[in-house]
């Protein structure tokens, strides 16, 4: 005689949800199993469920047998919900130690509990752990198992996220059209249910318009932005876009100027510090694409100095607190800003140095330093000497051409060879798109996912 599972209240209302959540019929379940009137007898409880009739439903439903057998599944799963939320909010607060440590409780109980659905959790969270910490072979390894998950409405969304942090790492490492290639994808399963999955769409679209407007594709850049419909993306992120689209695309008169005065000031009263790194570093951006004047400058210093200052003292916010005062220094240096102001600002730099542990940025400064010291060879040639030191070895960006150029108009100043001089005509019809390319990783929002 076939065993019968013991009825409990929810078995078959867990069947009936978990059915739902793959998008089947009843008959599409009980096909093969059991008649279409016992399939709705034991969804409805009014009929047991055979062990081995629950095998073959939860295979056929891709969930784990404990998931409708186990009175006190609703309880376990509970437990691990709350797991899960408390590693997110850990990883927002950066407590990575604390992070590492409830992963691996997490998994371990997904594991006792027999619940293998929720692995994808795990995986998610570190991808997404492991991506805060840069560690992208290992982020990269697991966002790929989640998508390598059987599709349903649970784990979509995860998958969705999954795709964009994939492209955020695409997109640090220079790789734009892989970046585009993936959130693409995602744009493609998300048409599936694209009512439960807006928020995730929004996203997307964001991200994409990041990317065109990277590469120059200023259209497609404006088409994905003006497909977020706002369900978690504030209006501010969208409009700042649409400004950046603007200047990028060679416009800046002055009602554009006034409508990144108005922005930056918004910033400032939502109290959002990486937003108001972006605003200023947008400000900077602007002032160089329109020539400002002198006075213009000197408007904006006290204010973009009490900014930077505050935002330097917090740890998370120090790479970026150096980059933007980096940029500052090569926006004064463009403009011709008394030297004393700029001294200031490479002093701030150098206190910072110290507690940021980035190469391409501690060689950044070093050329910038040996670009102020131009006036003195011997001193700006070991400094943009050291600074060529510092880069990785593959790394082949724009700065190593930089200070490769200026090295070799330091060694040869009387022999100027043709590459050379070639580089500097270069240069000089780059000047509008010079600042962009550098500073992009301040000037672009951040990816969402």
């Amino acid at each position: 005689m076939k065993r019968q599972i013991p009825r409990h209240n929810a078995i078959g209302k867990k069947i009936r949800a978990a059915r739902k959540s793959r998008g089947m019929t009843l008959e599409e379940l009980a096909k093969g199993i059991c008649s279409l009137g016992k399939m709705s007898q034991i969804e409805n409880g009014h009929r047991p469920v055979t062990n081995e009739e629950l095998e073959k439903l939860s295979e056929r439903l891709d969930f784990p047998i404990s998931h409708f057998s186990d009175p006190d599944i609703d309880e376990k799963i509970k437990e691990l919900d709350n797991r899960k939320q408390k590693i997110g909010d850990l990883i927002g607060l950066h407590h990575w130690k604390a992070v590492k440590g409830e992963l691996t409780q997490f998994k371990n109980k997904i594991e006792e509990y027999e619940v293998t659905t929720r692995m994808i959790d795990y995986y998610y969270l570190s991808g997404n752990y492991s991506l805060r910490l840069s560690h992208y072979d290992e982020a990269n390894t697991f966002f790929n198992k989640v998508l390598h998950e059987p599709e349903n409405k649970y784990n979509l969304k995860l998958k969705m996220k999954s795709y964009n942090a994939l492209a955020s790492m695409s997109f640090a490492r220079k790789k734009g059209m892989k970046s585009i290639d993936l959130l693409n994808r995602a744009l493609e399963i998300s048409k599936e249910n694209p009512t439960n999955l807006k928020e995730e769409r929004d996203n997307i679209h964001f991200n994409l318009s990041i990317l065109y407007l990277y590469i120059g594709s200023f259209n497609q850049s404006l088409f994905h932005i003006n497909q977020v419909n706002h369900h978690i993306i504030h209006p501010m992120e969208t409009d700042y876009i649409k400004l950046l689209i603007q200047f990028s695309d060679g416009d800046a008169d002055n009602s554009l100027h006034n409508g990144l005065l108005t922005l930056r000031e918004k910033l400032h009263q939502t109290k959002d510090q990486e937003g108001i790194l972006r605003g200023w570093a947008l400000t900077i951006y602007s002032l160089l694409r329109s020539q400002p004047n002198q006075e213009h400058l000197n408007n904006l210093k006290d204010n973009f100095l009490y900014d930077i200052d505050t935002i330097a003292e917090v740890p998370q916010l120090q790479k970026q607190a150096l980059a933007i005062y980096q940029l500052a220094i090569q926006c004064c240096m463009s403009t011709n800003v008394e030297d004393s102001f700029i001294e200031r600002l490479l002093d701030k730099t150098k206190s910072l140095l110290p507690t940021v542990s980035n190469n391409f940025l501690h060689a950044r400064n070093l050329y910038l330093e040996g670009k102020y010291h131009s006036h003195a060879d011997q001193i700006s040639l070991a400094l943009f000497e050291e600074a060529l030191s510092l880069l990785e070895p593959d790394y082949e960006g724009l700065l190593k051409a930089d200070i490769l150029y200026e090295i070799s108009k330091r060694k040869e100043p009387e022999s100027r060879t043709s590459s050379a001089q070639a580089l500097e005509i270069y240069h000089q019809h780059q000047k509008r798109n010079y600042l962009f390319s550098q500073f992009y990783e301040l000037i672009l929002p951040c990816f969402r996912y």
